[in-house]
């Protein structure tokens, strides 16, 4: 869970600086702080929900996307082959 936070705070940051150096040196013009930070706020939102949706449907987002695109890979980790004698 501490990844989706981490990953929401930088994006929110580089939005923030990158807002601030368009503020001073393209618009030369600030805009209010009230704006900025209701903008930050939505970009905050979306990425903690954008990262939290990846994080979460890792596996099953790619099944998806194989399905759709008629790729025949498979996730070697999650295939278990056994080779030693049965426990029964």
């Amino acid at each position: 869970m501490e990844k989706i936070f981490i990953i929401s705070i930088l994006i929110t940051t580089i939005y923030v600086v990158a807002k601030v150096v368009e503020m001073k040196f393209i618009d030369k013009e600030m805009k209010p702080l009230k704006d900025l930070v209701r903008e930050s706020a939505f970009v905050s939102g979306s990425s903690l929900l954008g990262a939290f949706i990846y994080l979460n449907l890792d596996g099953s987002l790619m099944d998806f996307m194989n399905t759709m695109t008629n790729n025949k890979s498979f996730n070697m980790s999650t295939t278990q082959v056994f080779t030693d004698e049965p426990g029964f």
